[in-house]
């Protein structure tokens, strides 16, 4: 039974996942939005959401990062980054973007 919290963080369809990890393997400008304000850089990645909602539920607080991890590891890691993002059990585990950390987040899935 999934728990009431999983319940009210949107999910990211896998045509998002697809455009995030597109644009933050390849896009400085996007990796700041990003960095600055994960809600606008998901909306402008095609999430169907309103940035002000999303940040007021502090919904996807799974995407939280100290140090966005590098343009080259992403995008190796870009397969498996899509299934982790687009599972339920993306939004127990906060740390699938940080530099260095990244593959171990990963493994543990």
């Amino acid at each position: 039974m999934p728990s009431a919290a999983l319940d009210t963080k949107p999910r990211i369809p896998h045509r998002v996942a697809d455009r995030l990890l597109e644009l933050l393997a390849t896009d400085d400008a996007f990796r700041e939005l990003f960095k600055a304000d994960r809600h606008a850089a998901l909306v402008q990645a095609g999430l169907d959401a309103d940035p002000s909602q999303l940040k007021e539920a502090s919904a996807l607080g799974c995407l939280v990062v100290n140090e966005l991890a590098s343009k080259s590891d992403i995008a190796a890691a870009r397969d498996t980054l899509k299934a982790h993002l687009t599972s339920d059990a993306s939004h127990t585990n906060p740390h699938a973007f940080e530099a260095g950390a990244m593959h171990a987040v990963l493994r543990e899935g």
